[in-house]
């Protein structure tokens, strides 16, 4: 495995490993496969989002070499200790489902194929299989893999947002689906190999609820703007301050933005400049309104 090889071609003997909660009932297993291969690990139990979230100082004060960073690919963030990336692709075959779910996409003649990059091997075989029943596929390479988007980078279906009739997306749950359907105006359906089975998603009550807090920022007085230092998440949130000079403005600074941390602060607004999702998914959660920074027209 190239992860392994990398380790220790660059002599890493203790490493700190980062993982995503969808593999911790497997890391365990994984812990131990390490150690069989010579490492000495160590288990990162704080939550980890993605790329973005790199430990590298917590993996340095506990001496440690490298980070084994599990789930994710590379998109950049530099790091103070080698940071290596092992993707963890699920070997999945996607073809019963959609031979059985077929007809929910049958209509649609040009579709385009996004997934998230532990699903990237299931791709190809609904490409030829779709091809089978002379529809016109589509997908585009802005990041690592073809077809491959993130939480918070969806160019892949972007740019060909224009050649297609509808999305088809090759995982499981909503999280990486829920931020097409915001950004774009086609159908966006869900081939779930979870679940078995193929669905459309709708976010018209989610989309209502964005602009239903955006409403309330004019009037605001007293605004947060929530910021992470994390180290893919930091913005230049001194330039938004200096564009609110006509509000009361306090920058709060975190690690994991949850609402349980607001409370006592008297705010009538909040301005996401973390990680967007915090305004998508956690929206429901913030009795204050929220709102992310790409999403406030106004400023």
């Amino acid at each position: 495995m190239k992860s392994i090889t990398f380790l220790k071609k660059i002599k890493a003997k203790k490493i700190f490993v980062q993982f995503p909660e969808g593999l911790k009932i497997e890391i365990q297993s994984i812990s131990k496969y390490l150690e069989d291969k010579g490492f000495d690990v160590i288990l990162s139990c704080e939550s980890t989002y993605g790329a973005c979230d790199i430990r590298d100082d917590e993996a340095k004060r506990l001496k440690c070499d490298a980070i084994l960073h599990i789930g994710h690919s590379d998109f950049g963030v530099k790091s103070k200790i080698p940071v290596v990336y092992w993707e963890y692709f699920y070997d999945i075959d996607p073809i019963p489902v959609l031979k059985k779910e077929y007809k929910k996409i049958s209509k649609y003649n040009k579709i385009g194929l996004i997934t998230n990059v532990q699903f990237i091997k299931s791709l190809k075989s609904v490409k030829e299989f779709l091809k089978t029943k002379e529809k016109k596929i589509f997908t585009n390479k802005s990041l690592n893999y073809s077809g491959q988007i993130l939480g918070c980078n969806i160019d892949a279906a972007k740019k060909i947002e224009n050649k297609v009739d509808c999305f088809l997306y090759i995982g499981s749950g909503n999280f990486y689906a829920l931020g097409l359907d915001l950004k774009i105006n086609k159908p966006i359906f869900i081939l779930d190999l979870e679940k078995k089975v193929i669905r459309q998603l709708d976010s018209k009550k989610l989309k209502q609820k964005i602009e239903w807090n955006k409403s309330f920022f004019k009037e605001a007085k007293k605004i947060g703007i929530l910021v992470s230092w994390k180290k893919g998440q930091i913005r230049d949130f001194w330039k938004l301050k200096k564009k609110l000079k006509d509000k009361e403005v306090y920058i709060l600074a975190f690690d994991e933005i949850t609402p349980e941390k607001l409370e006592g602060l008297k705010l009538d607004f909040l301005i996401n400049c973390a990680c967007p999702r915090i305004g998508i998914d956690d929206i429901s959660r913030y009795k204050i309104p929220i709102v992310n920074y790409n999403d406030l027209n106004d400023v």
